[in-house]
């Protein structure tokens, strides 16, 4: 407890006495005692910003309870302000009687005291997490004035990691050293997450009905020390398969540098096998998200059946690359406000095995945008878009990018449509039902171009649906089923999905 509130359960004690004075005088009664006018003087700041207290209070009646909102709310401007251990003190009351009602007519004085300044950061609750992690993600913070701007930047600095779950309000103490420390309670969310997604594409008259999988194993804090590594399978039809392999590092040696490594391997429809490496490094800003540059390698090797079918030889593309993304999601599993936004763009030589090179330029844009209705309906925006350019040619084949599915258009199967640039959005009303529960409809709307055989091909596919996520004992379990372009309920699409955190 700071000395602040210490001093307003003295003024409390005050005026409770005042109050039973004037339960004394027979002709007042005591549940009638009012502020009045209000007089607060302070040698900081201008006397007018205290202008909208004294009117709220003015005609209140004062009891324990309101006396404490009051100064509460009184010293919560220097404490905005980094002011953390203010005084308030009553120096004198002029008491009148009016129509029955006696009215105080208090004087304030605000002493502001010292500013304050972080000198460290300690944490409470961390089991796993090693503190020196979590101080070394809010050191930029160190020798700031701690205000309100301050305490918000300390708690988006630990949402960069997700298992790091912030309870309540902060405190500031002093150490026994002396310092001023901010003191931070947390609780670890367990941090490894499984997702396991089924999906079912109905039979036709040319095709037999088929299951597409996905399995995402995410370790988010290897041995406490916020290292990530990321490992995914999936297979998006009976033809085609991915896996990729992601690791993070938060810091590189000293340095405020964090650094990455990818591997990705496609085998697409039996004719090619696509492979990319890359290597980054960048930078997290609590205030503007996070940069990283990037190394690319990726190569395209055709099987002997793509050899024949495309007319195409083997690939290498070494480019760089730049990367941006922020997250200002209020709730990573279930927003309520908020968004995201990544963008990345690439520029590279390609040389084939026909001695040919050419250059390269790829771009990506994703974001999702989060915005309250009313309690507890969200409407959810997101937008996508990827595009590749070749010199002096249009994108071939192994160049087109995939999407449709469970991830993008929900109403098809996964990596139905393709193109050398494509676009996607979706449009969701949710109803809230838990920290992690929602049902919802969906809208999405699908853009491709490409170019086959010489000739421009494009489509703006849509599909439509319903889902629901279901926080239970397993973990959360999501369905979507969606309608794509004249589909009937027994051709509709059923995407399942399993969270389970370990």
């Amino acid at each position: 407890m700071d000395r602040g509130i210490n001093h307003s359960l003295m003024i409390v004690m005050a005026v409770l006495s005042l109050q039973s004075f004037a339960g004394e005088e027979k002709s007042v009664q005591s549940d009638s005692l009012l502020f009045g006018s209000i007089s607060i003087t302070s040698s900081i700041t201008n006397p007018h910003r205290f202008d909208e207290i004294r009117q709220k209070y003015k005609d209140r009646r004062i009891t324990s309870d309101e006396f404490s909102r009051f100064s509460n709310e009184l010293m919560g401007i220097p404490v905005r302000d980094g002011y953390r251990f203010p005084v308030l003190l009553l120096r004198s009351v002029h008491p009148e009687i009016s129509a029955g009602q006696r009215t105080l007519n208090p004087n304030f004085r605000l002493d502001w005291g010292s500013i304050t300044t972080i000198d460290t950061v300690l944490f409470r609750g961390n089991t796993k997490t090693k503190d020196a992690v979590l101080i070394r993600t809010v050191k930029s913070l160190f020798g700031a004035v701690y205000n309100s701007r301050q305490e918000r930047m300390l708690s988006r600095s630990l949402r960069r990691f997700p298992f790091i779950k912030i309870n309540g309000d902060n405190e500031v103490v002093m150490t026994k050293e002396g310092k001023t420390a901010v003191l931070v309670s947390v609780s670890e969310i367990r941090d490894n997450e499984f997702m396991g997604i089924v999906g079912y594409v109905p039979e036709m008259l040319s095709r037999k009905g088929y299951f597409t999988g996905e399995l995402d194993l995410k370790f988010r804090n290897l041995s406490g020390t916020g290292r990530q590594l990321f490992l995914n399978w999936s297979k998006t039809n009976q033809y085609s398969q991915q896996i990729k392999i992601n690791y993070r590092e938060p810091w590189i040696w000293k340095s405020n540098l964090f650094g990455s490594f990818g591997f990705e391997q496609i085998l697409r429809d039996t004719l090619l096998v696509l492979r990319d490496l890359k290597l980054g490094t960048g930078f997290y800003s609590i205030s503007f998200g996070s940069l990283e540059f990037n190394l690319n390698r990726e190569s395209t090797i055709p099987t002997p059946a793509g050899r024949e079918l495309l007319k195409t030889g083997g690939t290498i593309t070494d480019a760089l690359g730049l990367n941006y993304y922020i997250d200002r999601r209020d709730n990573i599993g279930n927003p309520f406000r908020g968004f995201t936004l990544g963008m990345g763009i690439y520029a590279g030589n390609q040389r084939r095995d026909s001695l040919k090179s050419v250059n390269r330029i790829e771009m990506n844009l994703e974001s999702s945008g989060f915005f309250p209705l009313r309690e507890q309906l969200v409407l959810a925006i997101s937008a996508h878009g990827a595009g590749k350019w070749l010199s002096g040619e249009e994108s071939g084949y192994s160049e087109q990018i995939w999407f449709g599915g469970a991830g993008s258009l929900r109403g098809y199967s996964n990596d139905f449509f393709r193109g050398s640039r494509i676009a996607w959005g979706s449009l969701e009303l949710r109803r809230l039902i838990g920290e992690y529960s929602s049902f919802y409809v969906f809208f999405d709307q699908g853009y491709y171009y490409r170019m086959d055989n010489g000739n421009p091909v494009s489509g703006m596919p849509y599909s439509y649906g319903i889902g629901i996520r279901l926080a239970s004992r397993m973990g959360i379990i999501g369905i979507d089923y969606g309608f794509g372009e004249n589909d009937t309920f027994s051709t509709a699409k059923i995407h399942i999905r399993l969270i389970s955190r370990f």
